[in-house]
């Protein structure tokens, strides 16, 4: 949807440009500027020409044939400003009047973040000057008349003064003779500070202490009076001439116009590409970005995989634990209850061999008794058999000497 109403506004936008292109061929007097540019400035506010597009997102619907074809609030206004009030052709200039006027009447709700002074420049620009009045640039005004002590520590006491005019500085004029009298003040180098300097010399204008004032009054007496420096004290040849002329140029407001048009269109321009350039170094820093994203998502569902099977493995690891724990305390009890056991058979044992040795021990006793009264009676058997012994080789003797003597007879 989103891109089929961009399409849309492009197609609009594409036939407004082409009608308008159409329209430059016909010529524009500079009297008819303000009549064509309040017709233009009603397309717009009907909406027969698109400008903008979205909340910060605008398109200057009378140059189809610019590069630069997506504006901010403050771009676009600048662009209209100037091409406004430059030297173009009458038509370009009341189209880009119109866009400036429809900008700020019925979308200065996009000026918002706009600073203070930038804000009051775009939306009160100075009136375009018809003639070729050459001024001092940048803006600069006389003082005539000023006590020397009013110069001291900077011109502080004058710029106090002037605080209503905002000048940026002061600086006193001096010859080879000392102190002239004359004061410079130097105002901001934009519109603002060109409106200050027309407020400074309406101000001693309005009061008759301006520069014709001055050059007619005989009796000046103790009054300041004060100018805007334009072509003809730049030109005189005096100290305040030469401050000039070393400080500034000469220029038209015309010339200023176009020249800061120029250098508006190259700063936007420049801006243009620098948030392009930006904008591709963000969408790469978002692509790179994702990507982080992606990996670190990635790493932090292997953590939590991890950190998933690591738990897994610990409650297993303790489960396991446990059930080792429980057969090792079983069997412990089993050793325990064995040992028991085997310790009273061996205490039943001990008692048994106890017993058996005292036993033993009376046997031996009785043995040894037996023993005893058998050595004795081994003694007298071998007594006996040695008498036996002796008995028969007697009688052996007396047997073989019986034999002799039947022999004999």
């Amino acid at each position: 949807m989103f891109s089929v109403m961009f399409l849309s506004k492009k197609i609009i936008f594409s036939r407004s440009a082409m009608d308008c292109s159409s329209d430059e061929s016909s010529e524009l007097s500079d009297t008819d500027i303000g009549d064509y540019a309040e017709k233009v400035y009603e397309d717009l506010k009907s909406g027969k020409l698109v400008a903008r597009l979205g909340a910060d997102r605008f398109r200057c619907p009378f140059c189809p044939g610019k590069k630069k074809q997506d504006y901010r609030y403050n771009e676009l206004l600048q662009h209209a400003i100037g091409v406004g009030a430059s030297n173009r052709a009458a038509k370009v200039k009341a189209n880009h009047q119109a866009l400036a006027n429809f900008l700020k009447t019925d979308h200065a709700d996009a000026a918002g973040s706009l600073p203070a002074r930038q804000a009051e420049a775009l939306f009160n620009p100075p009136k375009p000057v018809q003639n070729r009045e050459l001024f001092v640039w940048p803006w600069m005004g006389i003082l005539a008349n000023v006590p020397a002590e009013q110069t001291e520590k900077g011109g502080a006491t004058v710029l106090q003064q002037l605080d209503r005019f905002r000048p940026s500085r002061c600086k006193a004029v001096h010859s080879s003779n000392g102190y002239t009298g004359f004061v410079v003040i130097h105002f901001e180098k934009d519109w603002i500070g060109f409106k200050d300097a027309l407020a400074f010399h309406n101000h001693y204008k309005s009061r008759h202490l301006g520069k014709m004032d001055w050059n007619e009054s005989s009796r000046r007496g103790k009054h300041i009076f004060g100018w805007l420096a334009k072509e003809e004290d730049y030109n005189s040849d005096d100290p305040v001439g030469r401050l000039l002329s070393e400080s500034g140029e000469l220029k038209t407001v015309s010339e200023l116009q176009l020249e800061l048009s120029r250098k508006t269109e190259t700063l936007i321009t420049s801006l243009t590409n620098q948030i392009s350039a930006k904008s591709k170094y963000l969408l790469e820093l978002e692509c790179k970005c994702n990507q982080m994203d992606l990996a670190l998502q990635r790493a932090m569902e292997d953590s939590d995989s991890l950190h998933q099977r690591y738990n897994e493995e610990m409650r297993n690891m303790q489960s396991n634990a446990r059930e080792h724990s429980r057969r090792i305390v079983q069997e412990t009890d089993q050793l325990r209850k064995q040992l028991d056991e085997k310790e009273s058979a061996i205490k039943r044992r001990a008692k048994q061999l106890s017993e058996i040795v005292a036993q033993t021990d009376m046997e031996r006793r009785k043995l040894e008794n037996e023993r005893k009264k058998n050595d004795g009676q081994n003694d007298s058997l071998h007594m006996a058999r040695i008498e036996q012994k002796k008995a028969k080789k007697v009688c052996e003797f007396l047997l073989r000497n019986i034999r002799k003597r039947r022999k004999l007879l």
